[in-house]
Formats: structure tokens, sequence, C-alpha cells
């Protein structure tokens, strides 16, 4: 396909690329762009960073650590607060990606909790902590490091959690909270269904974007924690259920 050769040339040039830098090179939509990417992931052309795409090999570790900078501020905030609603003795669920890494790292500061977590960069971050935690097992999700398939939910559904903090791409009025990738999704689906409370977590630049796949409905989430946004809890939905910090 000429348009994946063209694809694999940019890349070739610069890795990774985002889905947006991708369409704008390529003249096309963005989810043009996303058909492509999948159709390549699964023959193994390349790899899919959350947003992007990148070679083999290259590139998912510099993305992260980009993401990880992106807005670190509001991201700290939003981490110590999420903290501070948490108990000891209680059974938590940490999503992936990098406000959930923030996180991780506040609760270094503290002890005697029973984590479980689908993502290898954030059980890396809490192998130097003093709680018990479980990495939840199924197929590797090499560019973002994320256990995903139905061995991860097979495991899932044997727990029960106090809370789960959820990470997400994008959220507005429209479509709720939505994410980019599918298989990553599914697992935060089946946490919501075993957790007795959802937090959703999101720096200020995640409203108003919407991504590929909607992850649940505003009634599903306990208490969205972001930054101040330009728009009201009730305009949201999330009447009383909505944290500036």
């Amino acid at each position: 396909m000429l348009r994946e050769q063209k694809i694999l040339t940019l890349l070739q040039e610069k890795s990774p690329l985002t889905i947006e830098e991708l369409a704008e090179r390529l003249l096309v939509s963005e989810p043009t762009v996303r058909r492509d990417l999948s159709a390549m992931e699964e023959k193994g052309l390349i790899l899919r960073p959350r947003g992007a795409a990148s070679l083999p090999g290259l590139g998912f570790e510099p993305l992260f650590d980009q993401r990880q900078k992106h807005n670190r501020e509001n991201k700290k905030k939003i981490a110590r607060y999420a903290a501070s609603l948490i108990s000891e003795g209680e059974v938590i669920a940490l999503d992936a990606g990098t406000t959930n890494a923030e996180l991780a790292k506040e609760l270094l500061k503290v002890s005697n909790l029973t984590i479980f977590t689908y993502s290898l960069q954030i059980a890396f971050i809490l192998s130097r902590s003093k709680h018990n935690v479980y990495v939840i097992g199924g197929q590797l999700r090499k560019s973002e490091q994320s256990m995903v398939g139905s061995i991860a939910k097979d495991t899932i559904r044997q727990f029960n959690f106090d809370r789960f903090f959820m990470g997400l791409a994008g959220f507005n009025k429209e479509q709720g909270v939505t994410d980019i990738i599918l298989e990553e999704v599914e697992i935060k689906r089946w946490i919501i269904e075993r957790s007795q409370k959802t937090y959703a977590l999101a720096d200020h630049s995640k409203y108003e974007s919407s991504s590929l796949v909607k992850i649940c409905d505003y009634e599903a989430i306990t208490e969205l924690i972001t930054n101040p946004i330009p728009i009201s809890a009730e305009e949201l939905g999330m009447k009383g259920r909505l944290t500036f910090v």
C-alpha cells in the first residue's frame, strides 16, 4: 500500500510521530491514519504508543517521558489530591498513563496498601514501595508496556477493589470520557465493574478532547479530578462529583 510506505518513510526520518503529525504530512484525516496504523500494527510493521506511531524498537520510552513532562505540575496536583483519598489497608487499582505514574510516586510516601496495576511502568515505580503490589498479567502491549487481553480479564474478575484511579485521553459534555487504545479501554471497563469507587484523573488539556473509544458514562464515575476548566459540574453532568485542583 502506497500510504503505508509513506508512513514508514516518515517514521524512518523521525520516530515517534503523532497521529496529528502523520495526518498533516499525508494530507488525510486522523481517522484514516488510525485505520492505516491499526493495519500496520497487525503486520508488525510499527508500534503504537498512545496517540502516535513508532518503528519497532524505537520511541515508546521517549514518548512516555515526553507525555510525563507535559503539564507535569498539574498532574502532580491531581496525584496529590487523589492520594489523599486513600485510606490505609485499602485495595486499589491503578490505570496506565502518566498521571497515574505521578500518583504511584505519591504512594511511595505511605504504606500498607494493596495495589493492582496492568502497567509495567507503574509497577516499576511501586517496586520501591512498602505496599503489596500485584501486576495484572496478559498480553504485553510493547508500545505502552501494559498488559491486556482475556488473561487480564480473567485475573480482574477474581478481585474486588475499593478504588480505581483511571486515566483517560479526553472528556467533554457530549461524548463523556474517552481513550485511544481499545484494548486498554476494555481493561478499564472490567476494573470499573469490580470497583466500589472509580476516579477519573485528567489534567485540563484533556477537556473538550474526544478520542477514539468511549470508556463509560459519567454516571459510572465517583469523582472527576482535573484542573480548573471553563464548565460547571452541572453543565458536565457531574454535580457534586467534579473536583478542581
